[in-house]
Order: structure tokens, then sequence, then C-alpha cells
């Protein structure tokens, strides 16, 4: 098959071919990402003293986090894998064998010993997101620690000090973007939720072995990065082949809107994904879960996409929200909510008698996930996939502005000592995202500092914007904890945060492809 180049329509998309049930519509490909590096920023004019992830201020940090003197042992291997999605065997990249990883639980303060093996043909690493881990166990590499080699291996170490539902996933590349990713819940010992029943709900959009890849998806939207040397990779683990029939699936798109009307503004996502799986599974295939009827169950909401965000809801039930990034929140009452990608939300549903679908509906275009929430006294359904028809998805829409801590998390009252801004930017119509700004290389703060940093996006589109290491408040939503916002575009939204937690992080939109292309920059402390 030959290749020619690119038909444009009047929106800039490309236009070739189709993806069975799905399709991909592509942004127009550019070059040259705006530079993010860090820059000298101490506040005399000498070089700054960083602290590097090796340093002892690392070690002492992880001491004051009082590991309660138990073991969580995990084994995990990063392998090529044979997964089955409802009847389709697609060959993909896995922790386990499955197209979602093993989930992780532990305790506050316990000890996390996971040893990770490489049996990939490329570099890799392991991020733990959400966790105010110590440095060195970052997993972004080359920042915090080396890549895994392929046949290498290592060990994260680390005390886990926080509780809430988090998840882990590879951070080299598009990897995250297969089946590299799982859940990790820390269970609270004062946990006061009342649940009967505790459940992980982990929502994930699918492309690999379906005809092409995620690096083909990214080398269709911007050609300059499909050697693999992305931001989000360094260099390691996403340099593939990518055949003909591969690229011209990549660049298949699809006509109409792409979620001008969503309350996350603007075009919603670029690639039409063609299946959507929640905990591994499509809708046509479901795990379904079961309770007794009348039973409090906790849903822990994990969007481990890689772009796209979903409008969530139960058919028959209202959620009530508690936890939001796995920091409690007042309780509040919704018919559904949109969870972008990489968040979290922990919400309570009293089962009713019956069995009732359970919906993960693409913002802003078509798509769903879908699975089955039955009391113990009902019958299954005879057809687990309803489609994205239920009500409650047009019902009461909860706002994460709306949203509120508790007041055991909030962060308390107190000057801001840095105060920074830092765009986040396009470069024109090209598929090269960014961080720009005199403030974007210089994000610098010594140990203690409380810092705020003002993201104003200039682009049409929104962004899930995360901290590693680090957990914030947003002052304009009342306070509210998390460790990834929405920035909607032509809005400013700040947060801030307590710098206490020594070492370099990156500080990235979590849409896989706005990361490899560019948007992030670093957090670095200075002694």
């Amino acid at each position: 098959m030959t290749r020619s180049g690119p038909i444009l329509d009047r929106r800039g998309f490309l236009r070739i071919g189709s993806l069975g049930a799905g399709a991909v519509g592509l942004g127009i490909l550019g070059l040259g990402a705006a530079s993010c590096s860090s820059a000298d920023a101490a506040d005399s004019g000498a070089p700054p003293d960083y602290i590097s992830p090796t340093d002892p201020e690392i070690a002492a940090a992880e001491q004051a986090r009082g590991w309660n003197g138990k073991e969580v042992p995990v084994a995990l291997a990063a392998g090529v894998a044979t997964v089955d999605l409802g009847g389709r065997l697609v060959d993909t990249w896995s922790y386990g064998g499955r197209a979602v990883a093993p989930e992780l639980r532990a305790s506050v303060r316990d000890k996390m010993l996971v040893s990770v093996r490489n049996d990939l043909g490329v570099d890799t690493t392991m991020h733990w997101h959400g966790i105010r881990i110590r440095n060195d166990m970052d997993g972004a590499a080359p920042v915090t620690q080396d890549p895994i080699a392929p046949a290498g291996a290592f060990v994260y170490d680390f005390v886990v000090p926080d509780p809430g539902t988090h998840w882990y996933h590879s951070h080299s590349g598009l990897q995250a973007d297969r089946g590299l990713f799982g859940a990790l819940v820390v269970e609270d010992p004062d946990d006061r939720s009342g649940a009967d029943v505790d459940v992980v709900l982990v929502l994930d959009d699918w492309i690999d072995g379906l005809g092409t890849t995620p690096e083909a998806v990214l080398a269709a939207l911007n050609p300059a990065m499909a050697g693999g040397h992305g931001h989000g990779g360094h260099g390691g683990g996403t340099a593939v082949e990518h055949s003909a029939e591969q690229m011209s699936v990549a660049e298949a798109a699809v006509s109409g809107g792409h979620g001008s009307s969503t309350p996350l503004g603007g075009m919603t996502q670029h690639i039409g994904y063609p299946l959507h799986l929640i905990n591994g599974r499509p809708p046509n295939d479901p795990e379904v879960v079961t309770a007794a009827p009348g039973s409090r169950v906790r849903l822990r909401i994990i969007n481990a996409a890689a772009e796209t965000p979903y409008r969530f809801a139960i058919a028959g039930h209202e959620l009530t929200v508690i936890a939001a990034d796995g920091f409690d929140v007042t309780p509040t009452t919704t018919d559904t909510l949109i969870i972008g990608m990489a968040q979290r939300y922990d919400v309570l549903v009293t089962l009713k008698s019956g069995a009732w679908p359970v919906v993960a509906k693409v913002e802003g275009r078509d798509g769903h996930a879908s699975t089955v929430l039955r009391s113990t006294d009902a019958a299954p359904l005879t057809n687990p996939d309803v489609g994205p028809v239920i009500p409650e998805l047009d019902g009461r829409l909860l706002a994460e502005s709306a949203l509120r801590p508790v007041d055991g998390v909030r962060l308390d009252s107190r000057p801001v000592d840095r105060d920074y801004r830092v765009e986040l930017i396009q470069a024109g119509d090209r598929y090269v995202w960014g961080m720009a700004g005199p403030d974007a290389g210089k994000l610098v703060m010594r140990q203690g500092e409380r810092v705020r940093i003002t993201m104003a996006n200039t682009t049409t589109m929104w962004h899930p914007m995360h901290t590693h290491g680090h957990t914030f408040a947003i002052p304009e939503y009342g306070g509210l904890r998390r460790d990834t916002v929405n920035v909607l575009p032509g809005t400013e939204l700040a947060i801030e945060f307590d710098a206490d937690n020594p070492g370099e992080w990156m500080f990235h939109c979590h849409n896989a492809y706005h990361f490899e292309v560019g948007m992030t920059a670093n957090l670095r402390y200075i002694r």
C-alpha cells in the first residue's frame, strides 16, 4: 500500500479511510515544540543549587512519612500479551496478560516493594500517580531514574503516606495507551464512608492492535514525533515501525463535531477510539459488579484513558461523590459527572434491586464504555450493552468546581511565597502543544514554601493538568484538593501547594499525546 499526502478538509483534519467500530479524527501535523527546560531561577544571580533525586533530602523526606513496619511486596512484568476484548484477540503490551494491570491495595504508611521486570524490547518505567512519593521512585525517566532497559528490572520502594484512589502506569512514551496501567488503592484505617462494598472501575480508551498503534497515531498527528523522541518518552520506548496499513488506519477521520457544546469547551479530543473499556472489558463482555440489594456500594472510578474524557452515570441511581483524586469532599449528590484523564472520583450508590447499566459515555462525541451493577436477587441482563441511552447521562451534571473539600484535607491559609504564571499553548494549527511564558522554565521552590501557579489556557482545547509528587488546592473551587484539574479553553486557573517533597518533578498535561509533543515543565527544589 502506498501513502499519499494528507487530505485536508476546511477544519484542518486528515480524511483517509475508516476504522470499523470507530474512527480517528486527526489534527494537522506540526513541528518544533516550545522549550520547557528548567532555567536558573534562584533568587540571586548565582547558579541555583538544585536538589537531585539522589540527594540526602530525599531520604529525609521519606523518613518523615513514618513507615508503619508493614511491607507490601508486588512483582510485575511488562511484556507482550494477547488479550481478549470481547471476542477480539489483540496483541498489546501488558502487566499480567490483561488489558488492565492487577489492582494493588495497601494501607496508609505501608511500604510498597514493587519489582518491575521489563520483558519488552524497549525501555520502560512506572509512575505512581497521585502518591506523594519519594523523588527517586517517581518513575519519570530520565529525571528521577534511568529507564528500565530490556531484560532489566527495578524495585520501587516507597511509603504510601495518604489514603485514596490512585493508579500506576508506564511513564515512557505512549506505553500507557496500551495495557500498561492499573489501580492502586490506599485504604484508610479510619474510613467512615459507611460503604458495604468497595469496587474499582478503571475506564480506558483502546486503539492498540485494532489496525494501528498509539505510536502510529502520534506519527499521523505529528510526523516529527515518529522517531519516539517526545517529552513524555524522552527517547525511551516509543520508536516502532509503522506499516502503511497502520498509518492508513491512524489517519482515518470522522466527520461531524468534536464537542464544541460540551461543558469542557471547544474540541474534546482528536482521536476517535474504536473501543472503550471498564476494567479491561468492552461493553459486550462486561465484568458485572454484584452486591446485596440495599448495599452501599463505593465505586472508585479511575479515568486511565490517554485522550478521552467520560461522562459517567448509573441507570436508576444517583451518585453521591465522596472523594476526588483521593481527597474527601463534602458528600455531593448528582446524576452524572465528567471525568478527565487521570482524574478519580469515589462515589457511593445505594443499590436497588435489579440489574442496572453503568455507562461511561465519551464526552463530546460518539463512543462509550459500560458494565452492569446487579443486585444478588436479580436475573442477569440478557443484553448487557444498552449503549449510552440511560436518562441519567442527561440529568444533573456535577461540575468539579462545585465540589468542596472536607476540613481535614484543606490547606491551611497562609501567604504565597512564590507566585508563577504559565501559558498553555498550541503552535498555530499544528499538533504541537507546550507551556510558555517567562516562568515556564523556572518553576523553582524551597522546602516549606507555599507556591501558586496560575495556568492561562490560550488554546481552544481543555487540558487536564497534573503535578507529580504534590497535590494542590484550587482557590477558585473553595480550596478543593486534587492532583489533576481540568483547565478549560480561554480560561485561567490557579493552583496552590506546599513545597513539602524535595526533588525534581514533572508538571504536565495528562492528555498523553499533548504531553508527548511538549506540554510539560519541571518543578525543581533549590537549597
